[in-house]
Parts: structure tokens; sequence; C-alpha cells
């Protein structure tokens, strides 16, 4: 009779077998979440859809888009954005569809770069190179219903509020929406609406409609009384402007109330559509125009860029917050060249301002800052001030450094030393966001000349605060990273993924283990396991097979022209085994001479004959002077 620990293993390994076999049926990826960045979003995504992706992307394409490339022979090169160097050792290449860095070592897929470069995970990656290449992911099936469901309830919502404020009941709000300055055109093109006064009557109209109670929680429309036992609408006696993406999907609603009433502006809570950090307001309508002028100017409230559109200043978008999150700016990354944060001019407002361009910094988002004369957001200043001398004050913005700097001597002034500390550590603070040694260098310079000590001097400083190299510590890439491995391994792995018909024949006569590098034979025992399925043994995809190190070793190795003559493919293919082995060999007579002079020094004579013996045999049967 089994013992209940076999039961148990019997049952761990049943179930075991039960997964691999699902996993093998419905093809879903799920070794991305492991080998590729740990990432926590357990979002798994079809094999085939992944490599449609990573076909479909252009590497050179993408990642010029973040840094500039320039032809090399077959390849592009840039100074790798990994590490600081003088010489460009970045190299794309499109016929391969990878990317390495011979400096530091960094290598692998359109994928793995966007991992890094963002430092996002796996699944981000595929899923910003799906959005760029045009190819929907489908989600899993109950988070796909569920999306699906919310969205048509907030689209049916939006009609209702439109409806409400076109009604009589909505005289009050379109009086208010007229006395802000709006027209009835932007108020139809924003398909703004109004929430009635009582507490039910959306509650109500979606009862009818044949919606459960716990889908309109779930759609944030409506909260719970618990000690009364009741449900109420969420927005009440307010204007109300749906939040709509770039795909015209309404993710949510802000409502501002008419009166005094607090708080003076609610939003939909986080749903599983609506993720207020990733949303832009009026992204819907001003996306094609950003993508025209390069630029976007970032705005903070609702009404601030109803009225800049309004004013024909159609590149703007509001964050819904008083800084801009990493997900936003990831967003405009890939459509702009340049943003515009334009901040209130009361000192709450610059105040708060300065918490968000840390984010800027660290994205690496080229953007500029403006703060608005005192008493002035953009909705008031275009009313009174107008459209024109709005546009003069962009022209005077700053780079958003500069903009925190002048801000905080603002706040602080620069007469005492310790004001002076003050501006120093908080802009330390901002100086340590920023990857790019360069710029680095750059602001720390700027920041000597502002507050009037010596760049040395904040060099030494910003040292024991932040514990990172001055320039003249840092260590400037000039050659090329030693190797991890010999030539004879890279060209056989090289030789065996651009003619996998020589796969069969190499694991017959040479295993993983007579490999010299523990990295390579891992990796060739991966290749060896996958083959005949020669579709995952191209580069591009086996990158996204293998661990993150082994990644960036095969995408060196790819890296590497080979250039043979096909006709004599089958002699060097067997040249480089017999040198590998030969290698082999020779790297274990060394360990075993090593061992020889250690039991010599011991006078453990047993052990020193043993190991001369094994010595004489290895020669004997190899053929090999030593």
């Amino acid at each position: 009779m089994l013992s209940s620990p076999a039961i148990l293993l019997l049952i761990l390994w049943a179930l075991i077998f039960f997964w691999m076999k699902l996993r093998k049926k419905k093809n879903w990826n799920l070794w991305n979440v492991q080998d590729l960045g740990g990432s926590q979003d357990k979002m798994a995504i079809p094999e085939n859809i992944i490599n449609e992706i990573r076909e479909r992307a252009d590497i050179v394409e993408i990642i010029d888009s973040y840094i500039p490339l320039k032809k090399s022979g077959r390849s592009f090169k840039a100074l790798c954005p990994f590490h600081p160097e003088k010489t460009p050792s970045f190299y794309v290449s499109p016929e391969k569809q990878i990317f390495h860095c011979f400096g530091c070592g960094e290598g692998g897929n359109v994928f793995h770069f966007l991992m890094k470069y963002l430092n996002i995970s796996f699944v981000e990656a595929v899923r910003q190179v799906a959005e760029m290449v045009g190819i929907e992911i489908p989600q899993k099936e109950h988070q796909d219903s569920g999306s699906k469901k919310l969205l048509e309830i907030n689209k049916l919502v939006m009609d209702f509020y439109i409806k409400q404020l076109n009604s009589e009941k909505g005289k009050s709000c379109r009086e208010y929406l007229k006395s802000r300055g709006l027209t009835t055109e932007i108020i139809s093109q924003f398909q703004l609406g109004y929430a009635l006064p009582q507490w039910d009557v959306l509650l109500n109209y979606l009862k009818k409609k044949g919606y459960q109670i716990k889908t309109l929680l779930e759609a944030g429309l409506i909260l719970e009384a618990k000690e009364a036992g009741c449900y109420y609408d969420l927005f009440r006696d307010r204007v109300i402007f749906p939040i709509i993406d770039h795909k015209q999907k309404v993710l949510g609603f802000g409502g501002r109330t008419l009166g005094s009433a607090l708080p003076k502006y609610l939003n939909t809570p986080e749903t599983l559509v609506y993720k207020k950090g990733k949303t832009l307001y009026g992204i819907n309508l001003t996306l094609e125009e950003i993508k025209k002028q390069h630029s976007v100017i970032v705005v903070e409230g609702y009404l601030d860029m109803i009225t800049l559109y309004q004013a024909g200043i159609k590149n703007v978008v509001a964050s819904l917050g008083t800084a801009l999150t990493s997900d936003q700016i990831r967003f405009l990354k890939k459509y702009v060249e340049e943003a515009i944060i334009i901040f209130d001019g009361d000192q709450a407002g610059q105040i708060a301002s300065l918490r968000g361009l840390d984010i800027v910094l660290e994205e690496g988002l080229k953007a500029k800052a403006v703060a608005l004369p005192s008493g002035y957001d953009p909705d008031n200043f275009i009313h009174k001030q107008g459209r024109e001398e709005f546009l003069k004050l962009i022209e005077d913005c700053q780079e958003v450094f500069d903009y925190k700097l002048n801000t905080l001597i603002k706040i602080y002034g620069k007469d005492s030393l310790d004001s002076r500390i003050k501006i120093v550590e908080e802009m330390f603070s901002s100086i340590d966001k920023i990857p790019n040694y360069l710029l680095r260098a750059e602001y720390i310079k700027r920041l000597a000349d502002k507050v009037g000590f010596e760049e040395k001097i904040l060099w030494q400083q910003y040292n024991l605060k932040t514990q990172k190299s001055t320039p003249t510590s840092i260590k400037i890439s000039q050659t090329v990273r030693e190797k991890k491995y010999n030539t004879v391994e890279a060209t056989i792995i090289n030789l065996m993924l651009t003619n996998p018909q020589l796969i069969e024949e190499l694991k017959q006569v040479l295993s993983p283990q007579e490999f010299i590098t523990s990295d390579l034979q891992r990796l060739v025992e991966k290749i060896y396991n996958i083959y005949p399925d020669c579709e995952k043994l191209r580069p591009g995809n086996l990158l996204n097979i293998v661990s993150e190190n082994e990644a960036k070793l095969l995408a060196e190795i790819m890296s590497e022209d080979i250039e043979y003559n096909p006709e004599v493919l089958d002699n060097l293919f067997t040249d480089c085994v017999v040198r590998l082995k030969e290698l082999r060999i020779k790297k274990y007579c060394e360990f075993l001479m090593q061992e020889i002079k250690k039991a010599q020094t011991a006078h453990d004579e047993d052990r020193m004959d043993k190991l001369l013996r094994e010595l004489n045999k290895v020669v004997r049967k190899s053929k090999i002077s030593i």
C-alpha cells in the first residue's frame, strides 16, 4: 500500500503532466514571465501572436524612434543607450532583427530592447510593439467579455448623460457651460453630458436595461450605502466629461459640480477598463494633430484642455492630475519629439508641479515647462488674454530641469547658504533619475552656475549622497568587451541556427556538455530539445524562449558575421567540431596538470599517481601534445 507522501507525489506528477498537455494544446506562452524579466503580469500571450508581432516589427525602425541609428555596412550603429561610451559599439542587424552592444554586452530582439530601454516587462513590451505594428492581442476570454461589457455600459451611459443635458432638466447645466465660454459645437464634439441631481436616476435607467447591481459597481457608476442597505448614483448634479481613449472607447467619466459643492471634481474609480494614470483626456480628438506636429501641450484639467482646443490649439491633452505618470509619458513618446507642460500660476500649483518633473527626466522625454502668471489657469488665461498671448508664453518655456531649478530659487531664494544647500539637495534627486551620463554632467554644471558652487564641489557632494561615479571616474568604453566564449563555439552555434539541417548530425557527435562555456551548454541543450521545430529556432523567436543572460549571449554570437562558401559548409562544420573537441580535451588536460601540482605540493603520492595515469590516458587517446 502506498504511503501518504508517495500518493502526494503521484498527484503532483499527474498535475504537472496535465498542465504540460494543456499548455501544448492551448499554445500559450508562459515562459516569457519567468525568463524575460520576472513580470508580475501573468497575462499569457499566444506564442504564434508573439512571433507574428516580432516578424511584423522592423527592429531598425523601432530602435531608431528612441535613439538615432546610422548606417554602417549591412548593419546600423549608435552610441549605446545602456552605458557611457565615446565610440559607437551598439549595432542593430536588420537582416537578423537583433541588436547587440560590443561594449556592455546588452543584446536581444526588439522586445528585449524595449524591456531594457523603457524598464518594462516582457508582456508590456510585446503589447507596445503590437500597437506599433497594428496587431490586436486577444485577451483571456473572461477579461475580454468583462471589458466589453463595461465598455458597452459606458457608451450607453455617455449617451444617457448627453440626452439629459439636452433635455429641459439640463437647462442649468447648459447655461453653466455657456458661462464657461463653450460653444454648442464644442459641447457636442466632446460629448459632454449632465447628471441629474436625483440620487438614483442612472441606477434605475440601467436596471431597466437589464444590468445587475454587481456589474454597475464594477463599472464604478454607483455606490453602496451599506447602513441604509441601498445604492445610489456616483455622479449627481454635475457636468459629465466622458473619458475616451485614442481607439474611441469610453473608459470612464469625470464630473464637475455646477455650484460650490465639494469635491469640485469627481472621477470614475479605477475599473477593468479605466486606469487613471494611463489615460490622457482629449486624446481621442487630438492624437492626429499631435502626430502631425510631433509635439504635445499637456495641461491638468478637463476645461483647460477643452478651452485650448476650442481656441485652435489642437495638439493638447489633459493629464487629469498635477503630474504626468510613467505610463502617460511612454504613450506620448511614441508620437512626439517634445512635450510642453503647462502649470497653473498659483504657488501651490508650482510646488505640486515639481513632484512630476523627475518622472519626465527619468523617462527621457524631451520636455519643457512653463507656469502661467499668478491667478491664471489655461482656461481663464485664454478667455482673458487670448490665444496669441498664450502662444507667446509657450515660446518662453524652459527645459524641465531649468524650470524646476528656477522655481526652487523663487521659493527658497539663494541669499543664504542654507537655501542654496536646500536647492542643491532637491536638484540632486532629479539628477539621480537621469539615465544619460552626459546629461547628468551637463545638469551638474548648470546647477553649479546657478547656485554659485564650484562644479567639482558639487560632484563630490553628489557622490557622497548617491554613491555614483563622477565623470572623471566613469569608465568610457572604447574597447570591445572581452567575450565569454571562443570563436569555435560561436561558429558552431551560428552555423546551427543558419543551417538547422546540421543539428541532427551535431546531436550525434557533440553533446552540450562538450561546449566549454557553461551558458552555451544550456543554450545548446535548449536548441537540441527544440529541434526539429525550425520556426522556433529562428534567432528572433529563439531569443524569446531563452533566459535573459542566454539572450544577450546569443545576440552577441549572431551579431558576428561568419562568411563561408556554402559548398564547403560540411567541411567547415566538421572542422569546428573537431577543434572544439580538441579545445575541450586541452582544457581537461590543463585541469589535470593543475591538480597534479596541488597533489605534489601536498605530498599526496597516491592522488598524484592516479592523476598522472589519467593524463597519460587522455593524451594517448586524443593524440594531442601538451
